[in-house]
């Protein structure tokens, strides 16, 4: 008994605080669905595709396992072109915009695509696409993420994509991030405008980066070379 009142304490705290930082909220426990305009959802929540698509733009908070069989994650593979931004000025419009949804916890997915925000791990079976990821990303096809802290893997044809990396990029096809301080490891790995730290594929490419590249051939701004190749200076 004084479990069950513990539980139900905990949860009680939960929800409240939940409401108190997000003004007049409604909030659900154990089970809801995402598709609810500003709600906090304390368990298990359920989704068929991102809010953002929907024109939902008020903001649904999981706390626990949000699970999404995506009716849109067939398509994945052909989307025509990267959605990471090209440049700073797209970066910073898409970290100042405000997300529909926000994660804390796990989330299990066939594809989760649109202005997402997760702390903890999301495993998709096709494909991703966040605007924030702390902790772990795990995919078949992809990752897709804009400002990732954590571990990234995929093994699939899109490999691991993000503007501004800090931890580990892991892909049986490559990574590519404008900004990294972390490890690209994967067939081919590209830095297209700063990093710090240490590349490991066939092929490596990177740009104003210092640290140690390991592979085939071996580029950055200092020179180019076969099987191992490093730059300590600015």
């Amino acid at each position: 008994m004084r479990d069950l009142i513990l539980v139900v304490v905990f949860f009680s705290c939960v929800i409240s605080y939940a409401q108190k930082q997000g003004g007049v909220r409604k909030a659900y426990f154990p089970i809801w669905t995402t598709h609810s305009k500003s709600t906090d959802i304390i368990g298990m929540s359920f989704a068929l595709m991102s809010k953002e698509l929907l024109r939902d733009t008020t903001l649904t908070r999981t706390y626990g396992i949000r699970i999404e069989p995506s009716v849109i994650s067939v398509l994945f593979p052909l989307i025509p072109q990267s959605p990471i931004s090209k440049n700073d000025n797209e970066f910073n419009k898409v970290m100042n915009k405000e997300v529909s949804e926000k994660i804390s916890g796990v989330n299990v997915s066939t594809g989760t695509f649109g202005d997402v925000n997760i702390n903890g791990i999301s495993t998709c079976f096709m494909g991703q696409y966040l605007y924030r990821m702390n902790g772990i990303g795990l995919s078949l096809v992809g990752n897709f993420i804009e400002k990732q802290n954590g571990v990234l893997m995929s093994i699939g044809y899109f490999g691991n994509q993000s503007f501004k990396s800090n931890g580990v990029m892991i892909s049986g096809i490559g990574n590519t991030s404008n900004y990294i301080n972390g490890i690209q490891i994967g067939v081919q790995n590209y830095i297209l405008d700063k990093g710090n730290g240490i590349q490991i594929g066939i092929y490596n490419n990177a740009k104003s980066f210092k640290g140690i590249q390991f592979g085939l051939w071996n580029k950055n701004d200092k020179r180019s070379l076969p099987i191992i190749n490093w730059n300590f200076k600015s």
